[in-house]
């Protein structure tokens, strides 16, 4: 039976950082609605640090920052449902059904609002929606390389093969998936891309963000969002939300690919230390 309790279950995962120092970090697992929710907390002070994974990952992406950021304040990454060691719960993968869990998972945890999000990729959307759902609970916001619900449409203005090709190769990958998480994700980015649109995405409020774009582009790349021409588009989306912000950064990289959090971490660390340091200055 389901308990709606504080860390219902925990487990030591252990992580290697540095020069060869062992690190554990514990895993908990808290009941959103029915399902439990796998979570790594760390550290202390406001405001929280809250990480938002890429598409069908889990926390394991954000652990060496989350180490990192929870020196100077609470950090915390979890692992949406069917991810990580994250019970499935409904079938419903939705980023609006993932903004719910996030939010049901925050408030029931002994922290207090408002956080700062930091998301990478697939996670940008929920990470938007989540803001666009609860204003209130969000001061700050990194992006890293985030998706955006209209790239495949602006891809597909400089070069209009590019929607039909972004389609099969996501119907190419499905058909050998089984059912389940990872799945129903994919189909939910098909879905957004093929709108142009998420329900109930609203414009960024004026808070202190963070945007990491990566601009390592590939003169081999069989599409053009992995070309210079392409990137010149991603930059221009990732433009978007920077200039939502009166105290706003935009960090844009050569160095690393779509995993900036692994090429560079410190890039992205710089982009927290910035949106931190102007929310506690408010």
């Amino acid at each position: 039976m389901a308990c709606n309790c504080h860390a219902v279950s925990a487990s030591a995962a252990l992580l290697i950082l540095g020069a060869g120092a062992l690190i554990a970090q514990t895993h908990r697992r808290i009941d959103v609605a029915g399902h439990r929710l796998d979570y790594v907390q760390e550290g202390a002070g406001e405001p929280a640090v809250v990480f938002e994974t890429g598409l069908a990952d889990s926390l394991d992406t954000w652990l060496p920052l989350l180490r990192s950021v929870s020196e100077y304040t609470t950090a915390i990454a979890y692992s949406r449902a069917g991810f990580g060691r994250s019970e499935s719960g409904a079938p419903d993968h939705s980023v609006a059904h993932a903004v719910a869990d996030l939010h049901a998972l925050l408030h029931q945890l002994p922290i207090r609002p408002p956080f700062v999000l930091v998301a990478r990729s697939y996670g940008s959307l929920i990470a938007r929606l989540y803001i666009s759902f609860y204003p209130t609970d969000v001061a700050g916001l990194v992006l890293v390389d985030g998706t955006h619900e209209q790239q495949v449409q602006r891809f597909g203005a400089v070069d209009s093969t590019y929607p039909a090709a972004f389609r099969a190769y996501y119907d190419s990958v499905l058909a050998q998936l089984p059912a389940g998480p990872e799945t129903a994700e994919i189909r939910e980015t098909v879905r957004i891309q093929g709108a142009g649109a998420v329900e109930g995405l609203r414009p960024l409020p004026d808070i202190p963000i963070a945007v990491l774009t990566s601009m390592r582009s590939d003169t081999a790349s069989r599409y053009v969002n992995g070309t210079a021409r392409g990137h010149e588009v991603w930059r221009a989306l990732h433009d978007e939300w920077f200039r939502r912000s009166r105290n706003g950064i935009h960090i844009q990289t050569t160095r690393s690919g779509h995993g900036i959090q692994d090429d560079e971490p410190a890039l992205v660390l710089q982009a927290i230390h910035f949106v931190l340091d102007r929310v506690r200055a408010q």
